[in-house]
């Protein structure tokens, strides 16, 4: 293949780039937000994953965290202002550079302080960001472009951090349809079906979507074949323009499908600011004669300031490295080859690059349900901490609305997991400790209990099953 055309199937725009700059600072600046909401409760020692814990379970993962020097609400809330700082930096574009290398290693730290709150959309979310770090992102809407001594030209940038960005958000969705291997996604084509069904994930507007069964069957088959040829036609050298503006936005209308129907966190949204990475030359110049936000000042040229050729160079060999490293270790998660080396693998951890995209994979879960956490008071009365009422087993009008948030759903849909066993009675204890601080009438008892519900074909629900999880004396 010709070099300018590999350079046209790797380059960016410089204002796809900054445009995905703008919307990933949005996103970290509202995940902190959210995050911060139960800061306690997930990242210090009077949560459900005190540091004693912490250092038993996780001690030999090799993750970096400053977040694991000291476990007060004082020093968790310093490192959550700081973060937002360098979030609010990396929006305006001022010190582009340094806003980026920050958010990144900040991340990486919040992210292994607690693993059993995250999801796809968290790993998404890190491994953009440390690609943003080999990229100038600040060549366009920044305070850097405007203030500082940046020459501007109107060339789409190349390098191997642009390549190596591209090909990582291609590796999310292909890898995913590669783990896809149930029937359910093909030939049945029954996997949105049961998606759906999972009371903990379904919106009002999924459910509706469940009266339309071959709906539900075209879906599947589309977003299964998007994943597994849409990646490929972003890098077709043939109608390149055609299939790479087509592909990317088949891919937004995947991904505002998704969060219109189903409670998955920041990942669409995180999903749709990648893509717009994608997005070529030509239709940003369509769209500067209609929005003047994103007009060309015909006097700029874009251009980084010339640094050493050997700095250069060196950049882009790390940057080749790892598209090398990150290929490698995609191909390792599907189970079938041991493809990165054993004295490599600690790279991944130490950085963060470490990934396995099974949304849904190799089928959407069959076991669904509900929790009932019954607190017994010390007047002799009962009350389920999921809902601050009175405790009912009817399963409840939306099972979705009854979680917190995005990382109390997580936690919880884990702590059905029996590898994560040992964590309930530290969740169990948390509760304990939150209701007793604030409550004269103390909590003397708690039972953990989940109603569980398996689906079936043809939607068909089996009976509830009551199962004890765990149950602690306060």
């Amino acid at each position: 293949m010709e070099v300018a055309r590999l350079k046209e199937l790797f380059s960016i725009d410089p204002r796809a780039l900054s445009i995905f700059r703008i919307f990933i600072a949005i996103i970290l600046f509202f995940d902190l937000f959210v995050r911060s909401f139960s800061l306690t409760a997930h990242y210090t020692d009077f949560g459900a994953l005190p540091l004693s814990f912490y250092f038993e379970r996780y001690i030999d993962t090799g993750w970096i965290s400053i977040h694991l020097y000291n476990g007060s609400l004082i020093y968790q809330s310093l490192l959550f202002g700081i973060s937002f700082i360098f979030a609010v930096s990396l929006f305006l574009g001022y010190k582009t550079k340094i806003s980026t290398i920050a958010s990144w290693f900040l991340l990486i730290s919040l992210h292994s302080r607690n693993p059993t709150i995250l999801q796809g959309g968290d790993v998404m979310l890190r491994v953009l960001l440390f690609w943003a770090m080999f990229l100038p992102l600040n060549l366009r809407y920044s305070l850097d472009s405007k203030f500082g001594k940046i020459n501007k030209n109107n060339k789409k940038l190349y390098s191997f951090g642009t390549a190596g960005i591209l090909l990582q958000v291609a590796f999310v969705y292909f890898f995913s349809a590669l783990t896809k291997t149930g029937n359910d996604w093909y030939p049945d084509g029954t996997a949105i079906y049961y998606a759906l069904q999972l009371d903990q994930f379904a919106t009002h507007l999924g459910k509706f979507l469940l009266n339309f069964p071959d709906l539900l069957f075209a879906m599947t088959y589309f977003v299964y074949f998007l994943e597994l040829i849409g990646p490929i036609l972003l890098f077709s050298p043939i109608f390149f323009k055609q299939f790479r503006l087509a592909s990317s936005f088949s891919f937004f209308a995947v991904l505002i499908g998704m969060a219109l129907c189903m409670r998955l966190g920041h990942f669409p949204f995180i999903g749709i600011a990648a893509f717009t990475l994608f997005l070529p030359g030509f239709f940003f110049d369509y769209l500067s004669n209609k929005i003047k936000f994103l007009r060309v000042d015909s006097k700029y040229e874009i251009i980084e300031p010339k640094k050493d050729d050997s700095y250069l160079r060196a950049i882009n060999l790390i940057a080749l490295f790892f598209i090398i490293y990150i290929f490698l270790w995609n191909i390792q998660t599907l189970g079938k080859y041991n493809s990165v080396p054993d004295g490599l693998e600690f790279i991944a951890n130490k950085v963060r690059v470490d990934q396995y995209w099974n949304m849904f994979s190799p089928y959407p879960l069959k076991e669904d349900g509900w929790y009932i956490i019954e607190g017994s008071l010390s007047n002799g009365e009962t009350i389920d901490l999921m809902t601050g009422k009175e405790v009912t087993y009817y399963k409840p009008e939306h099972v979705a609305s009854m979680y917190k948030g995005e990382r109390w759903r997580k936690y919880l849909m884990n702590s059905w997991n029996k590898s994560y066993s040992t964590h309930r009675p530290y969740y169990l204890r948390y509760l304990c400790y939150d209701w007793n601080k604030d409550n004269v009438v103390q909590i003397e008892h708690i039972k953990m209990e989940f109603m569980l519900e398996v689906t079936g074909p043809d939607y068909k629900i089996s009976p509830v099953e009551k199962v004890l999880i765990e149950e602690i004396d306060c």
